[in-house]
């Protein structure tokens, strides 16, 4: 019997497609590229060039490769000081090329929303401050 594949015709979007449309919508209109640990500009307008103090994070995703840590991204919602609003879309982890990761680093302001409530941290456990003595003997 041949399995029938109930989505070969339909048209799929990745969760990173389907964010960056979202961000679109949102008002990231913009595309940014990173070009030095120093510099960013606007892919449509290479002469708009924006230092890391230049640059607000308003909001960030993250998507992980379902097999392949080489497909593992974020996405970036941008504000810049001369009001532009747009998104990066980055690797992230080992594969991050080092001048992107330093100019992210080097924003002064990085957010992230969460849909008008707090995070949960209610799996965060403040450590113990336990002693162990080494200086411990079995009586026999």
């Amino acid at each position: 019997m041949k399995k029938k594949d109930l989505f070969k015709n339909m048209p799929y979007m990745s969760p990173l497609t389907e964010k960056m449309e979202t961000s679109k919508q949102k008002g990231f209109t913009e595309n940014f590229e990173i070009i030095s640990a120093s510099t960013m500009v606007n892919d449509d307008n290479k002469e708009e060039e924006y230092a890391p103090k230049d640059v607000s994070i308003v909001n960030f995703y993250r998507f992980e490769g379902m097999s392949d840590p080489g497909d593992n991204n974020i996405l970036y919602e941008i504000e810049t000081s001369k009001g532009k609003q747009g998104i990066l879309v980055a690797p992230y982890g080992p594969d991050c090329p080092a001048h992107v990761a330093e100019f992210v680093a080097n924003i002064p302001q990085i957010e992230k929303q969460h849909l008008d409530k707090s995070p949960d941290t209610k799996h965060a456990v403040t450590p113990l401050d336990v002693t162990i003595s080494s200086n411990t003997t079995s009586s026999t």
